[in-house]
């Protein structure tokens, strides 16, 4: 029993300076991190980056257009006189039924929910990372716990140990300490376990090498005073998932007043110049050259219902457009509403556990005294020590719960990335 003490010592030992040795991730450094490597993050930046260059080209069709030629005729059999022309144009869309100006619109609103997209990939992103970092955290924090019952199981086998030797314990009384002591050890090693998964899952949230070591800080945060009932009035303005429905509706109603274009007249305008040089001709080529206009109006009269078709199409697109975003609004505040009785009940739940943890606490330290007094029987005093541990897990569990609905509150609200550089 004094080797295996002897062991459990070593092993302490040796992950406390394993620990030191580790570099300390925060909170602000894990966000950063994933941010700069998410895979997820990239690919939402790319499909930004690819609506804004759409959106750039959609000022093209305001612009008038420019062209030059160089053309050569002439006899299939007679190889000497051909005629070689050489001209430029421009030409220029007047008007085209508002088509071009909904079309950029429309590629204006898309860009924008392609942005809204991305911020919502980030809120996301920061939000999963934190969830996973403060999981880290609590997993260690049950370590902690773990380890300090682990530690008075040990001293309890020594003093057991100690009893029997000089006759005044029973040899059952040792048997079960160690007994104890043992089943305390095998719960810590399933502890190390789940603080290993939790941060293998932290280091895959944050794209690096899964076996990558680190540390963390200590302590679960809790606000506990968040502006929620200010949030929730401001939901249809500031979440994202509304925000981003609104600008795909508003894409689609663009698109339908391009459809309705189709039936507008059109009027384009161009002007040309042409010449035919003699030193590109041959001798009996007259050299000539001018300049010529055109001005075209075109009335569409019948287009085989191919304009009907998609404004219909166009206005079923907006009823849909208009709907998803309704049941998002719904959605939004349906979970906004969960969140905060998430939070509520976990501050007061937070609260009531800290009291619970004081007496477990009191509790404990006064069986231990019975307990080197022989006042109580070892029975007792474990029971004191379970009873503290389980007040410490509850206690850590709900800090993390209401950590998780303060975290989901932020991100519905749209504020989670405040701050944060995109």
């Amino acid at each position: 029993m004094r080797k295996f003490a002897s062991r459990g010592l070593g092993l302490f030992l040796c992950c406390a300076t394993l620990i030191n040795a580790q570099s300390l991730l925060t909170p602000e450094e894990a966000v950063r991190v994933a941010l700069k490597n998410n895979y997820s993050l990239s690919l939402s930046r790319d499909q930004t980056a690819e609506a804004t260059v759409n959106r750039q080209s959609g000022i093209g069709p305001f612009l008038p257009g420019a062209s030059a030629s160089v053309n050569t005729s002439g006899a299939l059999i007679d190889t000497v006189t051909h005629v070689t022309t050489v001209g430029a144009s421009i030409n220029w869309q007047i008007f085209d039924g508002f088509q071009s100006y909904h079309s950029y619109q429309r590629l204006k609103s898309t860009e924008k929910a392609a942005e809204l997209q991305e911020r919502f990939t980030i809120e996301t992103t920061v939000e999963s990372v934190l969830n996973g970092y403060y999981a880290v955290v609590l997993q260690k924090q049950l370590l902690t716990a773990i380890r300090e019952l682990t530690g008075v199981a040990e001293d309890q086998a020594k003093l057991a140990q100690a009893k029997a030797e000089v006759g005044s314990g029973s040899h059952l009384d040792q048997l079960q300490a160690v007994a104890t002591l043992n089943q305390d050890s095998s719960s810590l090693l399933s502890q190390e376990i789940s603080l290993r998964q939790a941060k293998i899952q932290l280091n895959q949230l944050l794209a690096r090498d899964p076996a990558m070591e680190f540390e963390t800080i200590d302590s679960i945060p809790v606000e506990n005073s968040l502006p929620v009932a200010t949030w929730k009035n401001s939901l249809g303005y500031n979440n994202t998932s509304i925000l981003q429905a609104n600008a795909q509706r508003n894409a689609i109603a663009s698109g339908l007043s391009q459809a309705r274009g189709i039936w507008w007249p059109s009027l384009s305008a161009g002007i040309g110049y042409s010449t035919t040089p003699s030193a590109l001709n041959s001798g009996g080529t007259p050299a000539k050259s001018g300049t010529t206009y055109n001005v075209n109006l075109t009335v569409p009269l019948f287009d085989k219902l191919q304009a009907h078709q998609a404004v219909g199409d166009a206005k079923l697109e907006l009823k849909q457009g208009e709907t998803r975003l309704k049941l998002t609004e719904q959605n939004v505040r349906a979970e906004f509403e969960q969140d905060e009785q998430k939070y509520q009940s976990g501050l007061r739940q937070v609260d009531l556990e800290t009291r619970n943890l004081e007496v477990a606490k009191l509790q404990a330290e006064a069986a231990s005294e019975r307990y080197k007094a022989g006042a109580t029987t070892a029975l007792e005093f474990r029971d004191a020590q379970r009873i503290l541990l389980d007040a410490r897990s509850r206690l850590i569990n709900a800090r993390q719960n209401t950590l998780q609905a303060e975290l989901a509150l932020k991100r519905l609200a749209g504020v989670m990335v405040r701050g944060e550089e995109k």
